[in-house]
């Protein structure tokens, strides 16, 4: 019974299902009371990663910004989508995506992420859907790590520019990369960098000392007069 694993998981992590994702090991289990989803080596939902989205977007005027639509990058298991949906109120219509099957028949099967309102999953990889897509979002959350390393590609102009196109004017961007050792901290470095290329205002924020998460903000559009 579930009630069981989750008492048991406050002396020792039980573990309620593994197998393989498209890009690596995942596990089912139940820590200090809670089912999340980890990796070989990271958590992708509902531990320590929901922890740092929940500072990251608290840290953030998202009631100011009041968003009308978002769009996840890296869905997991719905950790993020919980948060701005159960934990801050958000009613705007959340479009999550990402390229592991696997973790969304997760997201579906032991986290009901279907009870969620207005909520639309793409099973398609990010950068694709980025370089495809044409909607824009007031709110943008990325989150593509395989393991503690950012995802082939995601540091790369392309996906970067692909960003801002799907931000919208006065839109917010937030990037989760993972800095641990020299290479790690380059690619979060790359990724900054290319931002101030693309986005007006740009911020780094550190949380629970190895995830950097960076801010990017549109401005809106100054009319121009025509003669």
């Amino acid at each position: 019974m579930s009630w069981v694993k989750s008492l048991l998981s406050y002396a020792w992590p039980v573990t309620v299902w593994e197998g393989p994702g498209k890009y690596g090991p995942l596990r089912l289990i139940y820590e200090g009371g809670h089912l999340v989803v980890n990796s070989g080596h990271a958590n992708q939902s509902y531990g320590n990663l929901h922890a740092i989205w929940q500072q990251s977007l608290d840290d953030q005027p998202i009631a100011q910004l009041d968003p009308r639509s978002i769009l996840i990058l890296g869905f997991g298991a719905g950790s993020s989508a919980h948060i701005l949906r159960k934990e801050m109120g958000l009613k705007a219509p959340i479009v999550g995506v990402d390229g592991d099957p696997e973790m969304l028949r997760l997201a579906h099967t032991y986290f009901k992420v279907d009870r969620l309102k207005d909520l639309r999953l793409v099973l398609m990889d990010a950068l694709s859907f980025v370089r495809e897509h044409e909607g824009t979002y007031d709110l943008v959350l990325v989150d593509l790590c395989h393991e503690l390393d950012l995802a082939p590609g995601v540091d790369e102009e392309p996906f970067i520019a692909g960003l801002r196109k799907c931000t919208a004017p006065e839109g917010l961007l937030c990037f989760n990369t993972v800095v641990y050792d020299t290479k790690s901290r380059a690619r979060s470095q790359r990724v900054s960098e290319r931002l101030r290329l693309h986005f007006d205002h740009v911020e780094e924020h550190l949380y629970q000392g190895i995830n950097r998460v960076l801010t990017a903000k549109r401005k809106k559009p100054v009319p121009v007069d025509v003669p």
